[in-house]
């Protein structure tokens, strides 16, 4: 029986409609606190009595920080120095997402429970966006 699942993409500039563009410009969103509230706003707007569902943040930098710590899981894109700098002053962790995926899928099979969960102190580094599509949407 095959597994169904939906996504709802949304990206700064563009409005995204069943995961494609729509090339409608929307507001753009540009600071961390701006980014921050748009992906609140997005969290409340979601099904909260689906716990299934987890949420994705890709980033790259410093101003994608907050909402890479908030989201269940914090995928970071060839990171700059400075975000290196930030999050491990913070104490926060990077770890390379394909390791991570295995590590889970293991803990999966062993039958412990299979989550993933915000503000878990760690985010998680892919070298490109191709890797980070891998995850996302498979290959």
């Amino acid at each position: 029986m095959p597994l169904w699942w939906t996504m709802n993409v949304h990206a700064n500039e563009f409005l995204y409609e069943n995961s494609l563009s729509t090339v409608e410009i929307i507001k753009k969103i540009e600071t961390p606190i701006d980014k921050l509230q748009a992906f609140t706003n997005i969290l409340k707007n979601s099904d909260e009595s689906d716990k299934t569902n987890l949420t994705i943040y890709i980033g790259d930098s410093v101003g994608n920080l907050l909402c890479l710590l908030e989201a269940d899981i914090g995928i970071v894109i060839a990171s700059s120095s400075s975000l290196r700098k930030i999050v491990t002053h913070f104490g926060v962790s990077f770890v390379p997402l394909f390791s991570a995926l295995i590590k889970k899928q293991k803990e999966h099979v062993a039958g412990s429970a299979f989550g993933w969960k915000g503000l878990s102190g760690v985010l998680y580094t892919v070298s490109s966006w191709a890797e980070g599509h891998s995850f996302i949407i498979g290959s």
